[in-house]
């Protein structure tokens, strides 16, 4: 079976972020580790790090789904000449409660696009970038359940 989970790339908060989103998420931080970490052999490959700051990171959200990330300097001074952020994260929830739960957890310091409404495709859809510039679209249709 083919798996498919997002990575998100920070400038220099993704522990504080991956902290944020295990509230909103609830799942488990599995590794949350540092440049300082890295062998010095490897080190080469991360030439714009700080040691504090996270080489990687992992949050199970349940059985199927990973949310992964890292603090990247080097991409996010790449980023500012570049348009990067041509995705949203979607999350279908199981009831209305939870979307309202997590759009409103997520909007927390961030940005609603669309406010979670009625629309013609779905009964409570709504669009946020969060505190850290993520992008989301979070939906809960109980016609498709």
């Amino acid at each position: 079976m083919m798996t498919l989970n997002p990575y998100l790339v920070f400038k220099d908060n993704c522990e504080e972020a991956f902290n944020f989103y295990k509230v909103i998420f609830g799942g488990n931080i599995l590794f949350m580790g540092r440049y300082k970490d890295v062998p010095q052999g490897d080190k080469q490959w991360f030439p714009m790090a700080q040691d504090e700051k996270i080489m990687h990171a992992t949050l199970q959200l349940n059985a199927e789904t990973l949310l992964m990330g890292c603090d990247s300097l080097e991409t996010h001074e790449q980023s500012k000449t570049v348009f990067l952020n041509n995705f949203y994260l979607y999350i279908s929830t199981d009831n209305e409660e939870e979307a309202y739960r997590i759009f409103n957890g997520l909007a927390v310091g961030g940005k609603i696009i669309m406010p979670i409404t009625q629309t013609f495709w779905s009964t409570h859809y709504g669009m946020l970038a969060d505190k850290f510039g993520i992008y989301w679209k979070i939906t809960f249709n109980p016609n498709k359940q």
